[in-house]
Parts: C-alpha cells; structure tokens; sequence
C-alpha cells in the first residue's frame, strides 16, 4: 500500500504541522535507499540488532517500531521522535556489538556525499537529549548529559549524576543526610570533566567553579571570578575601586546541605560512625579502626605526638565544601585602602561611591541626584520635601573601617602634655605600638600638643577638650567624671566612632596589644554591649566591673550613650564618681548589655599583669618608657 506523503506521516503520529515534509539530516540515514532499488534494505529492530528484510520497491519500512512510512515521488519522512526512540535503543547504547556507525551505515546508502561521523553525531544529539543534567534524577534515563559524569543511586527513588560517588551521607545532598548506596546506573558519559575555574582565577569562559557554594561572577568584560556571593558595586576587599556587574555565568556549584553543620562531626570527635565533618574545608581521616577526626589535611604515617600512634589517613565520605548552601555568605576582613578615601561618611551624597564608611551601613538611593548611608531605607518615609525615598540599595553593605584587621578598633588616650604621658605617647607612636597599632586612633587633651606623625602618614595632634579640675572620687581615685564626659562629647561630635566595631579607651601607661583585643571581640560582633574586665571580688556586688585603663565599648554601645548620655548627666549622681564607674552605670542605665571578659585587660590594680601570658589584650600600668617598652617586647615575643 502506497500512502500520500500526508497521511503517511498522520499515520506514524508524526505530523509537522499537519503537512509531510522532507526528511531530515538524521531522517534520511535511517531511511532505505531510493525508491528506485531493489532487494534488501537493512534496519533496525526493536533490540537494536541489524538485519534484512524483502523491501517492495513500492514501500519501504525504515524501521521494526510499529511505523511504517510509504514513500511517494522519492519523499518519505521519519520524525525527530522516531530518532530519538532509535538512539535509546540497546544497539546505540551499548547493548550490541554493532557500533553506532556501522548502525547508520547499514542503514542507508543515500547519504548524498555526507559522512557516516556526521550522521552519528546528530543521533548522539538526539540520544543526549533523553540524559539528565546535573541536580535531576537520573533513575530512569539512566546516563548523564554533561560529559565524565555516572548517575549513582541514593535508593530506590533518587539518582543522580556525579564525577564520582562515596557510600554514605552525602554533604551536597540538599534534602536530607541519609546515605548514598552509590550504585552506578547505565554508562559514564564520554568525555572529560569540565575543566572548572578555581578560587581567584577567571572563569570567563570555563563559566563553572570548582569550590562548592560558589558561582561564577562577572567583574566587567575583562574579568569574572568565583565568588560565594555577589553584591554589584565595588568590592570592599579587593585592590582596585572598579565595580562588579555581578553577571552570572554558568550555574552554581553545591555547597554543602543545611544539615551538615548539625549531623556530622564537629571538633575532634570521631568522625567515622557519621561519615562526615561539620566545618567547612574539613575531611573525615581514621588514624586507626578504633579513632578517626575531621583535619584540613593528613599524611600517612606521620604522628601528631611523638607518644601517639600514626595516622594511616584513609579518608572517610566526602570533604565538606568551604561553602555552606543557601546561606548568606559575609566575605569580610581587612578592607582595601582606597576604602577610606573613596567611600562616603554618613552625610555625605554616595551616589557614585556606592559605598560607606560606617559600620553596618548601605548606601541607599534617595532621587537620581541623591543618596545617603543608612543602616536602613523605607519607602513609606518622607523627606523635608514631603517626598520618599527610592531606597534602591547601591553597592555593599559596610562592615566599617578595618584598615588593620577584623574587627575594626578605633582606639582614644586622653593624655597631659606637661607630665609623663607626652612623651610615652611619643615613645608609642614611634614604634607603631598602643593604639597607634588600632584602625583608627585619636589623641585628646585639654591645651594644644602635637606627637608627630605616626607609620601611616597621619599628623597625630591633640583633639581640643575643655580645661576641667579633677577632685577625688568616693572610692579614693581620681574624681575625673566630668573630665572624661567632655572627652566623651567630643569623640560623639566627631562620629568616627561609627566607623569602627569597637572604640577603646585607653590609658597612656597601658600597653595594648589591638590584634588580641580583636580576638577577643569577635563573638562580640555586632552586639550592644561594654566589657566588664576586673572581677578581684568576685563575692562584692560591684564586681565584676570595668577598670578604666582599659575600656572596651561595641559600636551599638556607643551609639547608645551618643543618644542618651544626656539623660546620664541629668539622672545620675555622677559628682564624686571616677570616669570607670560613670561609664558603668551609664550605660547599664540606659540598658546596654555587659560582656564578662577578664582577658582583655591584665592589671596590677586589679588580679596582676603577666606581659609573657600569650593571651591578654592589655596590661597595666607601666608609667616608664623603659617599662612599658619591656612589657610590649615581652607581649609580641615569637613563641
């Protein structure tokens, strides 16, 4: 039976837009010759083996499938559907001998000067199209698109495809921990693994990361890099001021599940029974079969300790990825140095800068002309102009001015020229020590005096404060509240300290060593809090309190005291107090938390001061160049 081209091609449930038309590229390998021959024309089964069959000159079956497709005037038509059934057959996916090209040779000798590679390479399209791609379930295709990769099982209701597989829990699973059986399904797909970029190197055109949890990102034309997170602007940490475009190239590479931090090991327990480690950058390795711990590294046969036994380092799992999935990434730390002078204070119009001096605050778009740091933007707030604001946030979110380290310190003396505290100053700024090794450090006192110039090129003179006569507090020290208050004034009339995470205050005759200061912050990030340093009686109920050779204040502490200190000086009974204890209930006034901390000051007025202890944050009080000199020498020892 002879069909019109139309309904041959209804009757194969192939229509093209309700007309036959000419085969295709790939149609015609798996067509018989011309109508005009006679004999045999070979095919392919429903098993995918070739063979022959008698062909009617007057009708040729192009395959055992069930459809049959009558030629007429030399066109006949086989659908891309058709391909697709033919390339997912065993003969094209390893279940025959017969290879792919001698399939499609077989098949046709029509091939109108075009090669048999050429007609290979549109099936293998075809049978590609059918494989999944990473982050699907490849239970039923059973192959993989992307090439080096195998789909491996979890159970009976998931696979997937990966490089490679290691029974048990999975890190990048992002559903759940239960392990992985890790059972291969089908063929790995052909080829090499993409060749990804890694962590500050461009991907521009690998457009694909090696460490989990990142991305490729676009700087600009010349540039892209793998990046946790994106935020377009300038970049804080980097060495040039250029904005990111942020444009993404390619798709992300897992980063470890939710569920990891919780379920699998953390610290130095043993790490076997669960097959994986918590923290970021760590792998699971057995120093034996009786202990194993999670370590950045481990080499065979090498000892932690001469007296315990050597590691044999087999790994166990995966490596967990430096990434955690789904999670906000804060990239912070040492910020660049065209920081302070390209990025805007608070007041100033950000517009262009896109970016902010002040801590926790973002340039926020007010108008096309305008735009401030804040620490937030509403739409529903009116301007004096009766207007709202736009709120489009522009560039990063600013973590302050961590020129030195992270976290910021902005570090104050109140000094007196005339005695012994002058030339200790010098003496610091001089060896860049004290708080001249702090982010940011001004010097205050009450008559005009300049130190010098301090290693990064700043002019250190005195900040100005009211001439104010100090009496002797209740408990037998200075009564140097007032004193200290218009000091106070001054550093909130100057809002630096907004720039900083902590401002400290710190005697002259103290040697403060800002990196342990830092070390002792950082679980403190962001809070509203002062340390409390001193704890001598532990059994009296003004102890623990704050010792004033040293204070420690959090950015949101001092913001606190710039807003209420006012009501300090009205309400409290402040005359007879020293500047410690009218800080102290100053602040425990107006609802400012505490931090106990007895590390960050080591002082002889309170439990002693060990210079050698490897740990304190200051210590206290060396009035004498050539013993506070001694005491920094002891404490910045190599140990």
């Amino acid at each position: 039976i002879v069909l019109p081209p139309s309904r041959a091609c209804r009757r194969a449930g192939l229509c093209r837009m309700g007309r036959a038309e000419m085969p295709t590229f790939a149609e015609r390998a798996m067509l018989a010759s011309s109508p005009s021959r006679q004999g045999f024309a070979p095919l392919v089964d429903l098993e995918g083996s070739a063979s022959s069959h008698a062909v009617d000159p007057r009708r040729r079956r192009c395959d055992a499938m069930g459809l049959a497709v009558g030629l007429a005037g030399g066109l006949g038509l086989v659908g891309v559907a058709l391909c697709r059934r033919l390339a997912a057959t065993p003969a094209l996916s390893g279940g025959s001998t017969m290879s792919l090209q001698e399939v499609i040779i077989n098949s046709s000798s029509a091939f109108d000067g075009e090669t048999a590679e050429s007609f290979a390479a549109e099936i293998d399209e075809f049978k590609k199209a059918e494989c999944s791609t990473q982050g699907e379930n490849c239970l039923k295709s059973k192959c993989c698109k992307d090439a080096g990769l195998q789909c491996f099982t979890k159970d009976a209701w998931w696979a997937q495809c990966a490089a490679e597989c290691k029974v048990g829990p999975n890190v990048l699973d992002q559903s759940s921990p239960e392990p992985w059986q890790c059972k291969p399904l089908g063929e790995r797909t052909p080829g090499s693994l993409r060749n990804c970029s890694g962590d500050g190197e461009d991907c521009r055109h690998s457009k694909c990361c090696k460490t989990g949890g990142s991305q490729c990102f676009r700087k600009n034309e010349f540039w892209a890099m793998c990046r946790a997170a994106c935020t377009p602007g300038p970049d804080l940490l980097e060495k040039d001021s250029h904005p990111w475009s942020c444009e993404v190239l390619g798709p992300r590479t897992p980063g470890a599940a939710p569920w990891v931090a919780e379920k699998c090991a953390k610290g130095g327990e043993p790490c076997a029974a669960k097959g994986c480690c918590a923290e970021p950058g760590m792998q699971c390795y057995t120093q034996s079969q009786w202990y194993s711990k999670c370590r950045p590294s481990c080499t065979a046969g090498k000892k932690d300790n001469a007296w315990e036994q050597p590691w044999e380092c087999k790994a166990v799992g995966m490596r967990t990825p430096m990434h955690a999935e789904g999670t906000e990434q804060k990239e912070r730390g040492v910020v660049a140095p065209w920081v302070v002078d390209r990025c805007s204070p608070i007041g100033a119009n950000c517009m262009d800068r896109q970016c902010c001096h002040a801590v926790d605050h973002q340039c926020y778009k007010k108008n096309e002309y305008w735009g401030a740091c804040r620490t937030s933007c509403s739409r529903a707030e009116l301007d004096e102009d009766n207007k709202t604001w736009d709120c489009e946030p522009l560039g990063p979110r600013s973590w302050g001015l961590a020129i030195k380290g992270y976290p910021s310190l902005y570090c104050l003396s109140l000094f007196m020229p005339s005695g012994y505290e002058a030339p200790l100053l010098k003496s610091h700024l001089h060896a860049n020590a004290g708080i001249f090794a702090c982010d940011g450090y001004d010097v205050f006192a009450a008559e005009p005096y300049t130190l010098g110039t301090s290693k990064d090129g700043i002019k250190v003179s005195a900040n100005l404060i009211p001439k104010i006569a100090v009496g002797v507090s209740q408990d037998g020290t200075a009564g140097n509240a007032k004193l200290f208050m218009a000091m106070w004034d001054k550093v909130i009339a100057g809002n630096r300290f907004r720039d900083y995470d902590f401002t400290l205050k710190v005697d002259p005759d103290a040697v403060l060593l800002p990196w342990r200061i830092r070390d002792h912050m950082r679980p403190h990030i962001g809070s509203n809090a002062y340390v409390v340093n001193c704890n001598k009686f532990p059994n009296s109920p003004n102890f623990p309190m704050m010792f004033g050779a040293v204070e420690v204040f959090s950015s949101q502490a001092m913001i606190a005291y710039a807003m209420g200190s006012w009501k300090c000086g009205r309400q409290l009974p402040w005359g007879a107090w020293g500047e410690d204890y009218y800080m102290t209930h100053c602040l425990d006034f107006l609802g400012v938390g505490r931090i106990a901390d007895f590390g960050v000051l080591g002082d002889n007025v309170c439990t002693g001061a060990n210079c050698g202890d490897g740990y304190t944050g200051s210590y206290h009080p060396f009035k004498g160049i050539d013993v506070w000199m001694k005491c920094w020498g002891q404490a910045t020892a190599k140990r």
